[in-house]
């Protein structure tokens, strides 16, 4: 029999039904139940995406593709993974400056909910589940109807939007939104839904080693996460005023030399046979990376500078 063949409208749609479906359903059952309520509603997520897919009459194995992956493949998201948090940590860093306090807040409350159960519960739900779940429905079943789309960077755009907008809090969107494009680049070069779930899976690793770790070790460890990052800058930036802020913000620019060459680097490794990088965006990388560095250097000696002359900070 031959299959329907779906349209990106068809995952838009899907999308917008799931959503509605949860945010209906999910808030309540979180609200009562805690982290236990994150498990049962990622789990409806679950189970959204495969009624989607049957619903179609779609071949599971082509909308979750699952083999198992080679070792450069494995080495290409993780260093992949640490280039793209870098430069989320960039982006955090600048939305920072205009909503530090609020930031905080979303720290403290993903926080509280991350901390509610014990650590190895925590790790399962916040880590591990929606690297299965979620990705699911993102790298699954919606990004299965993209697949006449014959430009990557259109379906990577559009990919990371959705994304950013089911996390549904316009503090987290510029974040999960370059997560999300970078979710379905590694899928989008593997095809195989092991990468981007070990991408997710790493990448919410870490909040929870940060909220539920060693308490000497958590203000360090959250400065690992684009949410923790922001309630360690709200304290020193309310205290140094603007001038910290450009600093502050000079400094994680400066993390461009080496976030966007990684990125490269495990697109390197995690391409498939045959498949090579072209020279220019080789170029469009260095060129990006250089431009990031060279302003994070103008901001950071600027501030610092600043705040000698008035004398905040002395040398």
């Amino acid at each position: 029999m031959e299959r329907k063949k779906l349209k990106p409208w068809h995952g838009i749609v899907s999308f917008v039904v799931m959503m509605v479906l949860f945010v209906l359903v999910a808030p309540p059952i979180q609200a009562k139940l805690g982290l236990f309520g994150v498990a049962i509603t990622e789990l409806i997520l679950l189970v959204m995406a495969i009624a989607a897919a049957l619903i179609f009459k779609q071949n599971l194995k082509e909308v979750f593709p699952i083999k198992l992956p080679k070792l450069r493949e494995v080495l290409g998201v993780l260093i992949f993974w640490v280039g793209a948090i870098v430069a989320v940590y960039m982006g955090t860093a600048v939305q920072t400056l205009f909503f530090a306090e609020e930031m905080a807040e979303v720290t403290g409350g993903l926080n509280d909910v991350m901390s509610s159960e014990g650590m190895l519960f925590g790790i399962l739900i916040v880590s591990f589940m929606p690297a299965i779940c979620e990705e699911a429905v993102h790298r699954g079943f919606i990004l299965h109807t993209f697949k006449d789309i014959k430009k990557p960077w259109v379906i990577v755009l559009t990919m990371g939007i959705i994304f950013g907008v089911f996390h549904w809090d316009f503090l987290r969107f510029l974040p999960t939104a370059v997560l999300g494009a970078c979710l379905t680049w590694v899928m989008l070069k593997t095809d195989n839904m092991l990468m981007p779930a070990l991408f997710h899976g790493t990448n919410n690793l870490l909040p929870v080693l940060a909220s539920l770790g060693l308490q000497k070790a958590a203000t360090s460890a959250a400065a690992l996460t684009p949410e923790g990052e922001a309630a360690m800058l709200v304290e020193k930036l309310l205290e140094g005023g603007w001038p910290m802020y450009v600093t502050s913000i000079g400094t994680y620019l400066l993390f461009g030399l080496v976030a966007f060459p990684l990125m490269l680097a495990g697109t390197a490794l995690m391409k498939k046979k045959g498949e090579k990088i072209k020279g220019k965006h080789v170029a469009t990388v260095f060129i990006i990376s250089g431009a990031c560095f060279m302003v994070g250097i103008i901001m950071l000696v600027a501030g610092s500078m600043y705040m000698v002359s008035q004398g905040i900070i002395s040398v």
